[in-house]
């Protein structure tokens, strides 16, 4: 008898354990962005992250949602809007120092292990994470 309800009890438990573990990439059941291989530039505006280095060795990270980018380096914060024109991401600078730079892809992708030169920026990144936005809506 003690090991029939020993047997409904970790039945029990299997059953609790396996009805929590859902799926993330819809969102639903977890708070893990879905990470990918590479991205294509024309997708940027449904928002993703890309985490990587420079040459530095800093931190490099850029946002891309809807029509605007954040861009982190090293200690270095930007912000502004972006477009793509062909494989060439355009960033336009609005915070208070202004300008432009760009990241020429080559072929349309960002993708993990390749390193891009930020141009105009004397920047690069070597591209170690691409994930999904959740918080781009």
């Amino acid at each position: 008898m003690k090991e029939q309800w020993i047997g409904i009890l970790f039945s029990g438990i299997a059953m609790a354990v396996l009805s929590g573990c859902g799926g993330g990439s819809d969102g639903e059941g977890g708070n893990t962005p879905q990470s990918y291989m590479d991205v294509d530039v024309l997708d940027l505006h449904e928002g993703y992250i890309i985490n990587g280095h420079n040459d530095a060795h800093e931190g490099v990270t850029l946002i891309f949602c809807g029509s605007d980018y954040e861009y982190y380096s090293g200690t270095g914060e930007w912000y502004g809007h972006f477009s793509i024109n062909d494989d060439r991401i355009n960033m336009f600078d609005d915070t208070p120092t202004g300008g432009s730079y760009r990241i020429d892809t080559g072929n349309y992708l960002l993708e993990l292990g390749v390193e891009y030169s930020i141009d105009f920026q004397n920047d690069e990144i070597l591209v170690e994470e691409i994930l999904e936005d959740p918080a781009c809506t």
